[in-house]
């Protein structure tokens, strides 16, 4: 069965659905065609002993499941393999604390969890995968290139996920395979939430899309901390809903996107950004460059650049899984930033080609005082043209609280 999509002109795309029908032919030579019943679901526990078999005993027991499955991990569980998740089932923890899943010293996975058609270089995206409950430990200190959660899957949820220490991203959402495979479908309408990334040696979450396949989504809900990069690095924010996060500690940029089409960023806290304070570099709390013909907003935000000390940054970059609370975050004002390196707080900086249309209310800046902060950026770049609704934002203590280039045409809306 082929379902086209109609989800608007930022994506062309057909979307490739498994034949789920049984066909009758009765006297009269017409089709009778009838959905097939679907076996019942059942639990299969994957039970682990704390050992290097624990990655095989996790497969087993997915390969042994079928569609509609629930797989309950038991853990504490230590992998030196990718756990392939197959589609169309529900992956979690028998309790979040109790199933710890950890990569074994050495091991330098790719992916300690991964979509089946990510793993085995499929041209088409997995589909309706349920993750929720576990907390993976990337054990960063002693492994490399390491992602913590692989998503190359449509009509997906993540819930209530604790990833600490992957030694690449958090989670990524990946349009290559892991052989470089690109998609000839999508993988669209699914949920991030309530998720908790700490100490990842690259982004929080990151999605790299070269093409034009991982749009729609919904992030929201979550803390990001003390990542190697980004807290959200985005090559396509195309329809995608990034609301209620709270972004911590991140050495470049809170959020970074791109492509924004139909885009809503709403009620973030960004506490700090441009951490690594790089001579020459500009840094950015939300980003977004502008697709024509479809609107975003950005609404709600507050963002600051707090600089926590040095011990508190050292000390949020440690694996803590499962280890004791967060030290007590201690704000400060005082610490001077670096003054080769530019801080823009919120910033359209670019249109893709025809008119970008964006409306931006109702956020709130606070800087540092400092000739190298600007509060808002609004500029077209090498587009045709930009359209804003910019107003009811408070700005305060930055050097430029608006910076507006030729071609944008600012509206305070009706």
């Amino acid at each position: 069965m082929i379902i086209r999509d109609t989800e608007g002109p930022h994506v062309r795309r057909l979307r490739i659905a498994p034949l789920a029908v049984a066909v009758t032919l009765v006297a009269t030579g017409v089709a009778v065609v009838a959905p097939v019943a679907p076996a019942s679901a059942t639990r299969v526990d994957a039970t682990c002993a704390n050992s290097t078999d624990d990655a095989k005993t996790i497969q087993a027991a997915i390969d042994s499941s079928k569609e509609g499955d629930e797989v309950v991990v038991k853990g504490p569980c230590l992998i030196d393999a990718t756990i392939t998740l197959l589609d169309h089932r529900t992956y979690r923890g028998d309790s979040k604390a109790g199933a710890l899943i950890k990569q074994a010293d050495g091991a330098n996975l790719p992916a300690m969890l991964a979509s089946e058609s990510w793993v085995n270089d499929r041209p088409y995206s997995s589909e309706t995968v349920r993750v929720e409950r576990l907390t993976l430990d990337g054990n960063r200190d002693n492994n490399t290139g390491t992602v913590g959660l692989m998503l190359r899957s449509w009509n997906t949820r993540v819930y209530d996920v604790d990833i600490f220490g992957a030694p690449s991203d958090g989670i990524r959402l990946s349009n290559p395979s892991k052989n470089g495979t690109m998609l000839q479908n999508t993988m669209v309408n699914s949920v991030i939430s309530d998720v908790y990334i700490e100490a990842s040696g690259g982004a929080g979450i990151k999605v790299v899309d070269p093409g034009n396949s991982i749009t729609d989504w919904t992030l929201q809900r979550s803390w990001i901390a003390f990542s190697g990069t980004s807290a959200i690095e985005s090559d396509n924010a195309a329809g995608w809903v990034m609301s209620d996060l709270h972004l911590y500690g991140v050495p470049k940029h809170a959020i970074d996107a791109h492509r924004c089409f139909g885009t809503s960023m709403q009620n973030n806290y960004v506490e700090d950004f441009g951490g690594e304070g790089v001579a020459g570099q500009t840094y950015y709390g939300i980003r977004c460059d502008l697709q024509g013909e479809a609107n975003s907003t950005i609404g709600g935000n507050r963002i600051h650049n707090f600089a926590p000390p040095a011990a508190e940054k050292a000390a949020g970059r440690r694996t803590r899984p499962l280890g004791p609370a967060p030290l007590e975050r201690r704000h400060s004002l005082a610490a001077a930033l670096p003054s080769s390196s530019k801080y823009v707080y919120l910033a359209l900086d670019g249109v893709n080609y025809g008119t970008g249309h964006a409306s931006v209310t109702g956020n709130t800046v606070l800087g540092r005082g400092t000739k190298q902060e600007t509060g808002l950026l609004y500029s077209k770049a090498d587009g045709d043209s930009m359209s804003v609704a910019s107003t009811g934002n408070l700005v305060d203590n930055v050097g430029v609280p608006r910076a507006v280039g030729r071609g944008v045409k600012l509206t305070k809306g009706y």
